[in-house]
């Protein structure tokens, strides 16, 4: 037993080392890029004040493509607010993946669709066959509706979009989304600040207790559900932090799969999406990384901030546990399919960095954090560290958390003549505590039984989550 306890205090006196620094280094990591971010956005803001930017002449026609399946719920508002969009050319391409439902029907109940017989489809991309296509122009916008045979995931879906696609940008977006009016003309400021743009990432948030007129929000803040409250502060966390540092080094991995702009001959060039794939939005990312830096062609990937889309977050546990499964799968899948440029110089900081952040931080995380959970208490156990000293070291990463928390969520505010009082403070830092000590341990054990339900998600067919539609003020 002697021998056992002496292994167990040298296990956990290591392990419990490696922890701390793990933890210090990820969260000071965070902060200084959710500091940087929030540092970039305000000047932005300022900027855009004082030289009150002028509205150009130059644009980029664009394609915005929204898979759907079995999204009778909310695909006519969708295209409603898509047709508000403050830009001068683009087009709206439905694709009715096989949907079981209305999804189709509600489609041709209000819009004045008419079947096209003779439209040629040239398939550059690979996807399941189209079967039947229908157009009408609703003002300057062409509306397109694809029928196709289910193809078993949104890549397949969004694949068929490009394959009748007009124009040489593409929009890649959900079919339970609002892209605010200026999205587009915001997104586009990416691609006249450069010539080699081959993607844009927008910026995600959270809808559901927000109201929209005229596709912007008008109110919002959180409302009582607290898995979409916890939400609400990871999702200001992560597109206002680590993307915008991670847009200076041009070392992005995630264009968003819930709003996506793409160089149309670009995604053709490395194949289309993968079907395969349930992180659609990140292996298409890395392989773009990897096709342009392996042939060495200048390129950028590009996060704007300021463009925003918004989405509806799941409003319970079983939603949100099937989510991030299938985030984390899609994860391990990308890793292990693009393993080759791990720590090799020939892609830059992609593969000497961003790689092992993603493994270590992400791909790792949830084993780190249970195995140290178990190693803690066991050093308590054990008597090799007190209570106090464990509680005190939590405490000061939790305020560490929180600081980073409502420097984000504040900047990252719903919309700009919102004021954020008193109150709404009160709210951020009970959420953020709540989000320390459940949310976030909620998510790693769901992620860490990703490793072992690998099989069974990612052969599971393209499901949808319960939608509602969004509230609209007339």
């Amino acid at each position: 037993m002697a021998g056992l306890r002496t292994v167990a205090e040298f296990y956990t006196t290591y392990f419990n080392a490696f922890i701390a620094v793990y933890l210090w280094v990820y969260t000071i990591y965070l902060l200084i890029c959710c500091l940087g971010g929030a540092f970039r956005v305000t000047g932005k803001r300022r900027l855009a004040d004082l030289h009150n930017v002028i509205d150009h002449e130059y644009y980029y026609p664009i394609s915005i493509l929204v898979p759907a399946y079995n999204e009778e719920a909310t695909i006519v508002q969708t295209v409603n607010n898509l047709l508000k969009l403050e830009f001068k050319r683009y087009e709206i391409v439905v694709i009715d993946d096989g949907s079981t439902d209305k999804t189709k029907q509600q489609m041709l109940d209000h819009y004045p669709l008419a079947r096209e017989r003779n439209r040629p489809i040239r398939y550059q991309v690979a996807c399941h066959p189209i079967h039947e296509i229908y157009s009408c122009r609703m003002g300057e916008v062409l509306i397109t509706l694809i029928s196709k045979e289910n193809g078993r995931s949104k890549s397949d879906a969004v694949n068929a979009g490009i394959n009748a696609a007009t124009y040489p940008y593409v929009i890649n977006m959900d079919a339970d989304e609002i892209l605010q009016k200026d999205s587009l003309r915001l997104a586009c400021s990416a691609l006249l600040e450069a010539n080699n743009v081959v993607a844009v990432g927008g910026n995600i948030k959270i809808s559901n207790d927000v109201r929209f007129k005229d596709a912007m929000p008008v109110s919002g803040g959180m409302g009582k559900n607290a898995v979409v409250n916890m939400q609400i502060l990871e999702y200001s966390r992560g597109f206002l932090g680590t993307r915008v540092f991670q847009d200076l080094l041009n070392a992005n991995l995630i264009i968003s799969g819930g709003y996506g702009l793409f160089k149309k001959e670009s995604v053709i060039a490395v194949g289309g999406f993968d079907p395969v794939s349930k992180g659609e939005d990140m292996e298409m990312t890395v392989k773009l990384q990897q096709y342009y830096r392996k042939k060495r062609i200048p390129f950028s990937l590009r996060f704007v901030p300021e463009s925003v889309c918004w989405t509806q977050g799941p409003a319970s546990l079983k939603d949100l546990r099937a989510q991030r499964l299938r985030w984390h799968c899609g994860l391990i899948q990308t890793i292990y399919k693009y393993r080759k440029m791990i720590l090799n110089p020939r892609y830059g900081i992609v593969g000497l960095f961003m790689f092992p952040y993603m493994i270590l931080f992400e791909l790792l995380s949830p084993v780190f954090m249970i195995l140290g959970l178990l190693s803690v208490g066991l050093s308590v156990a054990l008597g090799s560290a007190s209570v106090l000293k464990v509680l005190t070291a939590f405490l000061i990463y939790v305020l560490f958390g929180l600081l980073l928390t409502a420097v984000t969520y504040m900047d990252n505010r719903y919309c700009p003549q919102q004021k954020l009082g008193f109150a709404e403070l009160l709210k951020v830092l009970f959420y953020g505590l709540l989000d320390a000590f459940f949310f976030r341990p909620y998510i790693a054990l769901v992620n860490f039984t990703a490793f072992f339900k690998y099989k069974k998600v990612t052969k599971a067919k393209w499901v949808s989550p319960v939608r509602v539609k969004i509230s609209e003020e007339e």
